[in-house]
């Protein structure tokens, strides 16, 4: 396996008021807002958002508890301003956008993607500048009324990215979108927006890492991503987490894909001290076509919690879901897989497989498949494996001159390749290898 990429990050001074879930009010949001120039149609969703704040659980399901949380302990206002210089982040020619906790550093975009009329843009921007687009597609498909953290970050959330690529755009190059997590204590949140218009097609990379790795105090990270695909579009979607083991990360992701048009996810899990993910896809055209490959390496007490969705929402659509597991040392892993087919969804194949490879007795997952089916012309499966590693191998491998750790490597290694050789995205498989060596070593 190659060696992990140095994380891109170095430090900043940070200022010291701190404002608090317990010390806000809607008052002081709407002033917050207002400061800001937000428009008032944003101000009233922030003060829906914060209401709901006030009434909503914590995204809790039956395998997963939250504990060890406390929202009030975290400053919702704290930023870097100073920062890491570009160079640590990307090269002059990449469209990369880069958030420290709560700040934009910076969002480079390089003129060629400029000259195709391509916005790329943190969000904050986006709201000034394209007020009605952006007010078109923001919060149309994930409500800040889902749960706790949503509404958190409907509320509150102020940076973020909008990314729009106009009809019979073909980018090549990658955007990328770059997440650091340094102060202790602060609540990092983020709203992504994506609109990729008719007959275009972009490749987008999200990465998401810790300036501590070991930890020096509690993270709180809040992300909504709403994409948008037109007719014929076509998107590779990947996310690579590795946050440190002190965090709590709650994601909700949603796509809504229209005729003919394909989205590719593409997830690798590692870090986080608790994760908690959720993502949806609707097929709303008809040849619409989805693919979720999510692959995750638990060790520690690390817990992760995801669930990947499947609507089917027209006839003759396609969509795959691939989540696959290796649990070590006292980690946890709950893996749903859910596909719902609409009466009108005919002819419509769908599948979903989970597989988890647990190396020690401490170790736990539970797949947990569902399927909802209103239509009678149609092809939904599902398959789940879970199972710790098998003493016969890791002979056999001894027997040809490996020692037990190398046996167990290589079976880990046999077990994820067939995955991640399906991964779209040559920059997350090989940095996903990296990081896995590099956590089994320390």
């Amino acid at each position: 396996m190659p060696n992990p990429p140095p994380p891109p990050w170095r430090g900043g001074s940070f200022c010291t008021t701190m404002s608090t879930l317990q010390s806000l009010s809607g008052d002081r949001i709407a002033e917050q807002a207002t400061e800001r120039h937000e428009p008032s149609w944003l101000v009233h969703k922030r003060l829906e958002a914060f209401a709901a704040l006030q009434r909503l659980p914590l995204p809790e399901s039956r395998y997963t508890k939250i504990r060890g949380l406390d929202l009030n302990a975290f400053d919702l206002d704290k930023q870097n301003p100073k920062g890491a210089p570009m160079s640590e982040f990307a090269t002059e020619r990449e469209a990369v956008h880069v958030q420290i906790d709560s700040k934009v550093l910076t969002t480079q975009v390089p003129e060629p993607v400029r000259h195709k009329g391509i916005i790329f843009c943190d969000l904050a921007t986006a709201v000034r500048e394209y007020p009605d687009l952006v007010r078109q597609y923001l919060f149309g498909l994930v409500s800040p009324q889902e749960d706790k953290m949503t509404a958190l970050v409907g509320a509150l959330a102020r940076t973020g990215i909008f990314i729009y690529i106009p009809k019979e755009t073909v980018l090549e190059e990658p955007l990328r979108l770059v997440y650091l997590l340094d102060e202790p204590s602060v609540a990092a949140l983020t709203h992504q927006l994506i609109v990729v218009e008719a007959g275009s097609s972009v490749t987008v990379l999200e990465e998401a890492y810790a300036k501590h790795p070991h930890g020096v105090g509690p993270h709180l990270h809040g992300a909504i991503t709403e994409i948008y695909l037109g007719d014929g579009a076509q998107m590779k979607f990947g996310a690579l987490q590795n946050w440190n083991e002190e965090t709590f990360s709650f994601v909700r992701r949603r796509a809504h894909v229209g005729r003919d048009a394909k989205l590719h996810w593409t997830i690798g899990w590692l870090g986080g001290r608790l994760t908690m993910s959720h993502v949806e896809s609707r097929l709303i055209g008809p040849g619409a076509e989805m693919e979720d490959i999510q692959v995750l390496f638990g060790r520690h007490k690390q817990h992760f919690d995801l669930t990947s969705a499947l609507h089917n929402m027209a006839p003759h659509v396609k969509g795959e879901i691939h989540m696959k597991a290796v649990m070590k040392d006292q980690s946890r892993s709950v893996m749903y897989g859910f596909i719902k087919v609409d009466p009108v969804a005919q002819q419509s194949n769908s599948y979903q497989l989970a597989q988890a490879l647990l190396l020690n007795d401490g170790a736990h997952c539970d797949a947990i498949p569902g399927l909802e089916i209103e239509a009678n012309d149609v092809r939904a499966t599902h398959g789940a494996s879970i199972g710790p590693i098998d003493e016969e191998q890791i002979f056999y491998l001894q027997s040809r001159g490996l020692d037990r750790e190398q046996a167990k490597r290589t079976i880990v290694e046999g077990f994820l390749t067939p995955t991640l050789e399906q991964i779209p995205i040559a920059g997350v498989r090989e940095r996903f290898h990296a990081f896995v060596e590099q956590k089994w070593n320390e």
